[in-house]
């Protein structure tokens, strides 16, 4: 694709007063980014597909903030671009860079840039080479699942053989993904998930599946009782569900997982990991963060994406799946509309998707 001629592109922006809270515009608000000005740490690519996030549904910080303050969260997102993951085509690069014009890449743009509009100019510490093996589409539904996944087990220890993960929401966005990294590393996993989607979790290489909707046994009562000695327990519990929404809080996962007797084992401390969950969460990742304090319990972790420097994390997601160690599951492509992300959207609050939900912005 070639550098844009015109000063602005299409994009899809948030607005209060559409439906899902988002738009697409055409052409006459959003400019595109500067091409004039050489940055040394940015290529500019040809966005072709954008993957859909929850976070992009909340808004970016409303499943942050308390229920009062969402509104204002919306108003202050109000005009910006939407998205965080891309695929597409390197349109220009600086003399440095490594990659060169016409090289296909993918990766992750920091908050409040967006990623679904035609250009990016991304940070190259936040891009890495697409997997060859697999589609724009595909790779664009991979940055912030695979990313998010690799840095927590990272963290905890679990990308060495025969760690035991427990995975709750395996059939999600990330939990596809975690399911399949975690036995690339050769770790045991037991998933949980519906039963509609049980089978689907067997064929991501899940070792043992539980079904939370099943209404002969308790799915919490299983873990419980498979974990009642030490043989029995998790090095890790990565609780993709848990977030700032009652139907996900009525389950008390976290609570009832981590009552003694755990199903953790005793050597793994703050090993129940969350990525979602209500604003205390958030502030005692920010004070972790930025103070070095931890202010979790000693069983809890709430997992904060990481996203300067986390090419090296693509570039080994990319390794992963060249090698057919992970496949992205891509649930529905929808077109660059208005109509299609609005769609997207609906989509990632049902959270009845397999997979990911991917817009196409251009053609490859």
């Amino acid at each position: 694709g070639a550098v844009p001629r015109t000063p602005f592109m299409r994009a899809a922006v948030y607005s209060i007063a559409a439906p899902q809270n988002v738009t697409v515009v055409e052409s006459t608000r959003v400019l595109y980014p500067a091409v004039s000005r050489r940055s040394e740490g940015h290529l500019l690519c040809r966005v072709v597909a954008a993957g859909v996030n929850p976070v992009d549904a909340k808004c970016v910080i409303a499943d942050k903030l308390p229920a009062r303050c969402v509104s204002l969260a919306r108003r202050g997102v109000e005009g910006c671009v939407v998205g965080f993951d891309f695929s597409g085509v390197v349109v220009e690069a600086a003399g440095t860079s490594s990659y060169k014009v016409g090289d296909e890449v993918y990766g992750c743009m920091p908050p409040f840039k967006g990623t679904y509009c035609e250009y990016v100019r991304a940070p190259v510490s936040q891009v890495s080479n697409k997997p060859s093996s697999i589609s724009h589409e595909e790779a664009a539904a991979l940055p912030i699942p695979i990313v998010t996944t690799i840095q927590a087990y990272r963290a905890h220890g679990c990308t060495e053989a025969g760690k035991r993960i427990l995975i709750l929401g395996a059939s999600g966005g990330v939990g596809t993904i975690a399911t399949q990294v975690a036995k690339a590393y050769g770790c045991e996993v037991t998933a949980v998930c519906s039963a509609r989607n049980a089978d689907f979790v067997t064929s991501l290489g899940a070792d043992h599946v539980i079904r939370y909707d099943d209404p002969q046994e308790d799915a919490v009562k299983v873990l419980r009782d498979g974990a009642s000695n030490e043989a029995g327990r998790f090095d890790m519990v990565f609780d993709t569900v848990s977030s700032h929404e009652g139907r996900d809080n009525d389950r008390l996962y976290m609570q009832r997982l981590t009552a003694k007797p755990s199903v953790l084992r005793e050597s793994a401390k703050h090993a129940y990991v969350t990525i979602g969950g209500p604003t205390s969460y958030w502030v005692r990742s920010i004070t972790k963060r930025f103070l070095g304090v931890n202010l979790f319990s000693s069983a809890h972790d709430h997992h904060w994406i990481r996203f300067p420097g986390c090419a090296s994390d693509l570039k080994e997601a990319a390794r992963l799946v060249d090698t057919k160690s992970v496949r992205p599951h891509v649930a529905e492509v929808v077109p660059f509309t208005s109509e299609g992300v609005q769609h997207a959207f609906a989509q990632m609050h049902s959270r009845r998707q397999r997979g990911k939900v991917v817009v196409k912005v251009a053609d490859a």
